[in-house]
Formats: C-alpha cells, structure tokens, sequence
C-alpha cells in the first residue's frame, strides 16, 4: 500500500510539472466574434493578440471608443510599445534594421499569425499603432526591414488605410485537465484509506 502511495503521488507531481512546464509559444485560435484564426495567443505572457485587419484603417480615437461593453472591441485595450515589441521577438524578429534572410523569415512568421498592413515590393508590412501612437511593426525599405519601432507616429484622429492598432485582452485561464484533477482525487481518496486502517 505504502509502495502504491508514493507511486500515485511521484505521477501526481510529474503531471503538475510536465502541464507548468510547457515551452511558450505563439498559437493561432478562433473568435466568436472576430472568426477563424483571429486571434493569437502568446502562452508565456497570457496576451491574446487581435488579428490587424480587424482595425485597419480605424483611428485611435475611434478605436478608444470601442473598448467597453458592447464596442467592437470589447474586452481589448491598446498594446504598450513594450508589450508589442515583446510579441516580434517572440516571433523571432530583431529589434533594429535588418538584412538577414532569417529576420525575413521572421517577419513573414509573425506576418501569418496577425496579418500584414501592407507590403513594398512583394514584402509583408506591419505597421500598427499602439496605446501612444508608435508604430510597431515590420517596415521594409529597399532591401532592409526596420522591426520593432518603426519610426512612424500617429496621432489620434489619423485612420490611414494600412495603418492598424495593436489590441491585446488577457487570456481565459486554462483549468487543469481532467487527468490530473482525477488522479489528484485518487491519491487523496488513498491518503483517506490509509489513514482509516492506521
């Protein structure tokens, strides 16, 4: 019996570890609302990204007005400068100008998941707004990419028509799975046996 318990609670803690451990990675999720694929998800800052065609060509003060109950963005707000640098690099771009074919790549990566705004010689673009109007994204100029801050501001009435806004909410917290909170019940339900016979 005592063999059984410590083998039920070595699983039980294995399983919390190998659910808290998962790697952080970039996941693409449908949208009541907004509909398939628009929305990305970050799992290691919990954000939900809003796909940019969703406020293309939208000023920041229009888009300001959307946030509250019954807006079309409803439950969003705007991304810091900080927040979405964060989520190009983790898509894999640089902060800065680039000429390497793998931040291209990295460009066209994050380009799949959110969209692009526009493009310049057959080269995606992101330009978006974020909360003070600086633009975040990916632009390309001759055979560079400027990521990260791309040098543009936009002021709040400026609805430019492949200018977007990044819009981020925070994740539904995932509950555990039900493996674990079964096996989680079984060890509890062994501790209660022991302790009856003891």
């Amino acid at each position: 019996m005592k063999k059984l318990f410590f083998s039920c609670l070595a699983l039980f803690v294995l399983s919390l570890f190998s659910f808290s451990g998962v790697h952080a990675t970039l996941v693409v999720k449908d949208d009541a609302v907004f509909g398939d694929d628009a929305i990305t998800l970050d799992t290691d800052t919990g954000w939900e990204w809003l796909d940019l065609s969703a406020s293309l060509g939208k000023s920041r003060s229009y888009v300001n007005t959307q946030f509250g109950v019954g807006g079309a963005y409803e439950g969003f707000r705007y991304a810091t400068v900080a927040e979405a640098e964060g989520l190009c690099v983790a898509a894999g771009m640089p902060l800065g100008e680039t000429q390497n074919q793998a931040d291209f790549d990295a460009v066209a990566y994050l380009v799949s998941l959110v969209g692009q705004t526009r493009s310049q010689a057959g080269y995606p673009e992101i330009l978006s707004m974020t909360e003070s109007g600086t633009s975040v994204g990916a632009d390309y100029y001759g055979s560079t990419y400027i990521c990260g801050q791309t040098g543009q501001w936009y002021g709040e009435g400026a609805a430019i028509s492949t200018v977007s806004s990044w819009l981020i909410r925070e994740a539904a917290p995932v509950p555990l799975p039900g493996a674990v909170l079964l096996l989680g019940s079984g060890l509890l339900r062994l501790i209660g046996i022991r302790r009856g016979r003891s």
